[in-house]
């Protein structure tokens, strides 16, 4: 009996470990994506270096593919030089990474409340949606959006 309970127990284990580097390696990716594309302002090597073949876009003002968001990015980074996202949080699960961010358009800006949602296979990007929230003025409690 104890015996079976400890064959479960490092099965069950392994199983964990097993999936840990996979989650940290699809976390890692999307976070070197949204340093360079975001920060940096390189969408075109961002997409090329960290996305797949196939590109699912599910925000409806953005088209499939690496070419409209590559396209948009480089025209908001030609306005917005000083742009920048700063992730509060990353959350992994299976194939999905979720980023919590700050997005401003300056210092000076209030910035927006951005939740990506990635889906990755084999370590690329291949599927995006996102909720945007502009941060208010004012706020009916005392709580942060982060």
């Amino acid at each position: 009996m104890i015996r079976i309970i400890f064959i479960a127990l490092f099965s069950m284990s392994f199983q964990v470990r097993a999936a840990s580097p996979s989650l940290e390696g699809n976390k890692r990716t999307v976070h070197m994506f949204y340093d360079l594309a975001f920060n940096k302002h390189r969408p075109a090597e961002a997409m090329k270096l960290y996305v797949g073949e196939k590109y699912i876009q599910h925000n409806p003002f953005a088209g499939d593919g690496k070419q409209p968001f590559i396209n948009f990015f480089t025209d908001f980074y030609s306005k917005n030089s000083s742009a920048f996202v700063e992730i509060k949080r990353t959350i992994a699960q299976d194939d999905l990474v979720v980023v919590h961010a700050l997005s401003k358009r300056s210092k000076q800006d209030r910035g927006h409340a951005v939740v990506d949602i990635f889906r990755l296979e084999k370590n690329k990007i291949i599927e995006h949606w996102d909720v945007v929230q502009t941060i208010p003025e004012n706020s009916a409690n005392d709580n942060s959006m982060f």
